[in-house]
């Protein structure tokens, strides 16, 4: 109902000379100055997701961007790209450990959100586990999913003796990623 009397979305040509690619979709992406543009609209804090750089995490931090979300967007976008908890160390290394990061990806039990802590993540994100438990069991079973993953989070915690979230950090995981 919402689409009914929407316009028709634009169409383009191509000459023999252009790409679709080019030309076309990638034409359209946003870039750096339409995030700053987009600051200059609001005085909400804006947090950027799929960041996978730390050069593009420096420059998200150079122009006032709030926090960022590290993500490969599910790795849907372009094939071989490194998992968003691979890179999230680096970029922790270069905001510095006061920079709000969240990590996108992956997390699926107590011990990925563990992980993440320790690797640098302020938060995590949760997208599968979430919409398959509201598929299976509704609100009730986000509820009981979201319960799951703080208990096996917080055995994660006592069992490398880190009682509270701000006692997790690099020396918390057996092997050190940098």
């Amino acid at each position: 109902m919402n689409l009914v009397n929407r316009p028709s979305l634009p169409s383009a040509s191509f000459d023999p000379t252009q790409s679709i690619v080019f030309q076309g979709m990638m034409s359209e992406t946003p870039i750096w100055d339409d995030i700053e543009w987009l600051q200059q609209q609001t005085d909400l804090p804006i947090i950027l997701k799929g960041i996978l750089s730390p050069d593009d995490a420096l420059k998200a931090v150079d122009i006032g961007i709030a926090g960022i979300v590290v993500s490969n967007h599910g790795g849907r976008t372009l094939d071989c790209v490194p998992a968003a908890i691979e890179v999230l160390p680096y970029i922790r290394e270069v905001v510095g450990k006061d920079y709000p990061l969240l990590l996108d990806g992956g997390i699926e039990r107590g011990t990925d959100v563990f992980k993440a802590l320790a690797l640098g993540a302020n938060a995590v994100l949760i997208g599968r586990p979430q919409v398959y438990a509201l598929a299976v069991g509704g609100a009730l079973g986000v509820g009981h999913m979201l319960r799951i993953l703080r208990e096996e989070l917080e055995v994660a915690m006592a069992l490398a003796g880190t009682p509270t979230i701000d006692s997790i950090g690099l020396h918390s995981l057996w092997k050190y990623p940098m």
